[in-house]
C-alpha cells in the first residue's frame, strides 16, 4: 500500500476532519485500487463518513503510462 495523502485537521476546538488517499494492488494482483476516505468527528461522535474506491486493470494502467508518460533518462 502506498499512502498518497494523510491529513488530520482541527477546523475548530470541537471538530476533527480526517482524510486518507491510498493506492494498492488488489488481492489477485490484476487491478490497482485507489481508496479515498474522509470522516468528520464532532464531540466524540462521527458526524459523517465517506469512502470511495476506484479500480483499473493493472495492464491498462501500464499501457497508459507507456503511451502517455515521459521517458526518464539514465544519469
Amino acid at each position: 500500500m502506498l499512502v498518497l495523502h494523510h491529513a488530520r485537521i482541527r477546523p475548530c476546538s470541537h471538530t476533527l476532519y480526517c482524510s486518507d488517499t491510498e493506492l494498492h494492488l488488489s488481492e489477485d494482483g490484476h487491478h490497482v485500487l485507489l481508496s479515498r476516505y474522509a470522516e468528520l468527528y464532532s464531540h466524540g461522535q462521527v458526524r459523517w463518513r465517506r469512502v470511495c474506491q476506484h479500480r483499473v486493470p493493472l495492464v491498462r494502467l501500464l499501457r497508459w503510462m507507456l503511451e502517455n508518460g515521459e521517458p526518464v533518462s539514465d544519469q
